[in-house]
C-alpha cells in the first residue's frame, strides 16, 4: 500500500470516527444514569403501540399502491403511459409536514378523525408509495420477458403468470422499498407532533424540551434506533437479493395494450392520485401565499429564515460532499474489510431519524464545550462552541446526510476504469494531475447530484433542526412547522411552497437523467435510481 493510500485511508478513517463516534452516546446513556427512562414509563406502551400501527399500517399501505402502481406501467401500454410512470415520483417532493398542513387546512376540521394514527398512515402512505414504486417497476423492467411468455405457454393465465412468476422475481426489491418507507415514516417528526399521535419521535420532542430531561430523551432515542438499525439489517439483506435477482438480464417483448376506458382509466387513476397530493396542495399553498402577500401579513422572520435554511443547507452540502469524497476515494484505493466497516457505520446516520441523530451529538457536543469552558483562557461569558450553535446544527446535519452524498460519489467513481489513471500518468500527470484532469470533470455530475440531494434533504429537515437550532436560527422548516401548529395556513405556505420546490429538484434530476435515447433507457433508469436510493446496478 503507498505512502498515499495509506494517507488517505487514514483521514478517511478519522472522518469516519468522528461522524459515527456519537452514536454510540446513546446506548452509553443507559450505563450514565439507568433510571431516567423509568421516570417516563407510564407512556411508553402508548408511544410503543402507535409506532406499530403505524409501521403495520405504512408498510401495507405503501406495499400495495406502490406495487400496483409499479406493475402497470412495467406491464401494460396506455395513452399517456410515459407521463404516469415519472409523474408517480413526484410525490417524493412532497415532506410529510407539508402534506399535514394542506390537508389539516382544508379538511381539518370536516375530518377530525384526521388527527389519529389512522391520519398518519394514510399521509405517510400518499407521500412515501413512490419507494416502493421506484423499486418494484426497476425489478419489473429488469426481469426476462420470457419467463412470463413462458408460464403463459404453459396455461396460466396473465394475473397467474404475475403472481406466480413476476411477484416473487420483485419481492426483495419490493420489500426493500417497504423498508425505506418505513424507515422515512419512524424518521418524521413533523406529521405525528402536528397530527398529536404519540411515537417515539415525538416523544423524544417532548421529554427534550417538555420535561427537560436529555438523558430519557437519549433513551427513547436508543430504543428508536434500535427499531431503525433492526430496519436497516433487513434493507441491507434485501439489496444484496435486490444485486442477484436483477443480474440475470433485461425484459423483452410488447407490454399489454389496454383499449378504449381500461386504457384511459389507467392514465387517469394514476393521475388523480398525483393531483391530491401534489398538485392540489401546491395549488392550495399558492392560493395561501398570495393571500398573505396581498394582505401585508407575511411573517417577519420569513427572509431570515430562508436565509438562515439556503446558508445552512449550501454549507452543509459543501461538507458532505468533500467528506463523501474522502471516503469514497478510501475505497479506491484500498477497498480493505476495516475500510468498508468504517464507511459503512459512518454512513448510517441518514437510516436514524433526525431526532435521534439530534440525541446523539449532543452529548460529545455538550462534552467538548465544557472541556473548552474549562480552559483558562476562556472568557467566563463566552458564548460555547457546539451546542446551540450553528456549527453543532451543521454536524448533525453531516451525520444525518452524509450516506446520500456518498451514493452518487462512490457510484461515479467506481465507473471510471483505472486505465484512465494508467494513461494520464503515461503522459506525465502525477496523483494531483490525475485527480484535476481525470477524475474531478468525470465525478462533477455525481458531485452536483450529491450536493443537490444534500441540500434539498437539509432545507426540508425538521427533527434536528427543532432540537439543535440556535436561538433566532429558525429556518423554513421550522416556520411551516411552527404556524401550522397555531392553525396559521396562510403564514405557513410560503416557508412550505419553497420547501417543495426545493425538494423538487432531486426528483427532476432523477426523471432528467432517467430519459436518454431508446437503447440505454433502462440501464440509466436504473442507474438514476440506485444512486439516489443506494440499491445496486444489474450488471
Amino acid at each position: 500500500m503507498s505512502a498515499r493510500s495509506s494517507g488517505i485511508g487514514t483521514a478517511a478513517a478519522l472522518v469516519a470516527i468522528v461522524v459515527a463516534g456519537p452514536l454510540l452516546s446513546l446506548p452509553a446513556s443507559f450505563l450514565v444514569e439507568r433510571d431516567a427512562l423509568s421516570r417516563f414509563a407510564v407512556f411508553l406502551p402508548d408511544a410503543l403501540t402507535a409506532t406499530v400501527l403505524l409501521i403495520v399500517g405504512v408498510g401495507l399501505g405503501t406495499l400495495v399502491i406502490g406495487t400496483f402502481l409499479a406493475a402497470l406501467v412495467a406491464f401494460f401500454e396506455f395513452p399517456g403511459r410515459r407521463l404516469v410512470e415519472w409523474a408517480l415520483v413526484l410525490p417524493l417532493a412532497m415532506p410529510g409536514y407539508v402534506f399535514t398542513l394542506f390537508a389539516l387546512g382544508t379538511v381539518g376540521r370536516a375530518v377530525p378523525e384526521l388527527r389519529s394514527v389512522g391520519g398518519a398512515i394514510v399521509i405517510f402512505t400518499l407521500v412515501l408509495y413512490p419507494y416502493v414504486y421506484l423499486l418494484a417497476r426497476a425489478a419489473f423492467l429488469g426481469q426476462p420477458r420470457s419467463l412470463m411468455e413462458a408460464a403463459r405457454g404453459l396455461g396460466a393465465s396473465r394475473l397467474r403468470a404475475f403472481v406466480r412468476v413476476a411477484m416473487p422475481l420483485a419481492r426483495p426489491a419490493i420489500l426493500g422499498g417497504v423498508v425505506l418507507a418505513l424507515m422515512e415514516a419512524l424518521a418524521d417528526f413533523g406529521t405525528v407532533n402536528l397530527l398529536g399521535v404519540e411515537t417515539f419521535t415525538n416523544a423524544i420532542y417532548k421529554v427534550w424540551f417538555n420535561a427537560f430531561d436529555r438523558p430519557a430523551a437519549m433513551q427513547l432515542a436508543t430504543l428508536l434506533a434500535s427499531i431503525t438499525v433492526t430496519l436497516l439489517f433487513v434493507e441491507q439483506l434485501l439489496r444484496g437479493r435486490i444485486a442477484r435477482v436483477e443480474g440475470g438480464g433485461r425484459s423483452a417483448g410488447a407490454r399489454t395494450r389496454l383499449r378504449g376506458a381500461l386504457g384511459w382509466l389507467a392514465l387517469s387513476a394514476p393521475l388523480l392520485l398525483v393531483g391530491v397530493v401534489v398538485v392540489a396542495p401546491l395549488a392550495q399553498l399558492a392560493r395561501w401565499a398570495l393571500q398573505t402577500i396581498r394582505s401585508g401579513a407575511v411573517d417577519p422572520g420569513f427572509v431570515a429564515a430562508a436565509r438562515n435554511s439556503v446558508l445552512l443547507a449550501t454549507t452543509a452540502a459543501l461538507f458532505v460532499c468533500a467528506i463523501a469524497a474522502l471516503l469514497a476515494y478510501s475505497l479506491r484505493e484500498a477497498a480493505t474489510g476495516r475500510r468498508r466497516a468504517l464507511v459503512r457505520l459512518a454512513t448510517i446516520g441518514y437510516g436514524l431519524p433526525g431526532s435521534v441523530v439530534a440525541a446523539a451529538v449532543i452529548a460529545p457536543l455538550a462534552f467538548l464545550d465544557e472541556r473548552i469552558a474549562a480552559l483558562p483562557f476562556w472568557p467566563e461569558r463566552a458564548p460555547l462552541p457546539f451546542t446551540g450553535t450553528v456549527l453543532g446544527l451543521l454536524f448533525a446535519y453531516c451525520v444525518r446526510f452524509l450516506a446520500i452524498g456518498f451514493q452518487p460519489v462512490r457510484a461515479a467513481l467506481e465507473r471510471i476504469p483505472r486505465s484512465f489513471d494508467e494513461a494520464a500518468r503515461s503522459l506525465g500527470a502525477d496523483e494531483g494531475g490525475v485527480v484535476r484532469r481525470v477524475h474531478v470533470p468525470l465525478l462533477r455530475p455525481s458531485l452536483l447530484t450529491a450536493g443537490v440531494l444534500v441540500f434539498a434533504e437539509t432545507m426540508k429537515e425538521l427533527p434536528a433542526t427543532v432540537l439543535l437550532r440556535p436561538l433566532g436560527g429558525d429556518t423554513l422548516a421550522v416556520k411551516v412547522w411552527q404556524a401550522t401548529a397555531e392553525s396559521l395556513w396562510q403564514v405557513a405556505a410560503l416557508p412550505a411552497l419553497l420547501i417543495v420546490a426545493c425538494s423538487l429538484m432531486p426528483v427532476v434530476l432523477a426523471i432528467r437523467l432517467s430519459l436518454p435515447a431508446a437503447g440505454r433507457r433502462r440501464r440509466r433508469a436504473f442507474i438514476a435510481e440506485r444512486d439516489l436510493l443506494g440499491i445496486e446496478a444489474p450488471a
